[in-house]
């Protein structure tokens, strides 16, 4: 025999109708979808430097990279969109992006002032190499993390709608679509930036 528990958190015949709010749920989220689809195009994302174009700058120091110290260097040398990650092992790697500038004297000028601030906050650190990404680059890589989406997306669906009856296809595609289409929404409304990386969340999103 079972025994009858002490206590629950649902009492027994309990009825929620949850099925009764489809309609007002699903014309929510498609005006939600409608409205990121907007946004999409106005204002658009904001891009990241791999699709903007800019300067990364592979660093080492001698001790684990104080982030927050570094981030108050570069700031303070007027270089405060400058974006850090680590990499390697130790702690010790730093790459730090900055913004495409108009000409290589530009450039070069952002570089030393990224040096300055580097041997203020980490002193010894070395810049191991520097690497520019152009604006052609960046295009392209624009339009191909774009094609990848697509290609990811139309072959998810393509997937789904074989593998699965027709009634739970319907469904199964129009959530995809809905559930991809805010995120891009919410991307655009909170200024997230959208590089590589961030293809690759929302790829893991559509799978």
């Amino acid at each position: 025999m079972f025994v009858k528990p002490l206590f629950r958190f649902v009492p027994d015949g309990t009825k929620i109708r949850f099925m009764k709010g489809r309609f007002a749920g699903l014309i929510v989220s498609a005006v939600l979808s409608s409205a990121s689809v907007v946004l999409f195009f106005t204002p658009g994302l904001n891009l990241g430097l791999d699709f903007r174009g800019g300067v990364v700058l592979q660093v080492e120091t001698q001790q684990p990279a104080n982030f927050v110290a570094l981030r108050a260097a570069l700031a303070k040398a007027g270089l405060a969109d400058a974006a850090l990650q680590s990499f390697g092992h130790g702690g010790t790697g730093v790459l730090i992006s900055l913004e495409s500038q108009a000409n290589a004297n530009a450039t070069q000028a952002v570089i030393s002032d990224a040096e300055t601030a580097l041997g203020q906050a980490a002193p010894g650190a070395k810049i191991l190499s520097t690497q520019a990404i152009g604006a052609s680059v960046s295009a392209q890589l624009f339009a191909q993390g774009l094609e990848a989406l697509g290609f990811s997306f139309v072959m998810i669906l393509a997937y789904i709608w074989f593998r699965f009856e027709w009634q739970f296809a319907v469904g199964a595609v129009s959530t995809l679509i809905l559930d991809t289409t805010k995120t891009i929404g919410f991307m655009v409304i909170t200024r997230i930036p959208f590089d590589l990386v961030t293809i690759a969340a929302i790829l893991t999103i559509i799978g």
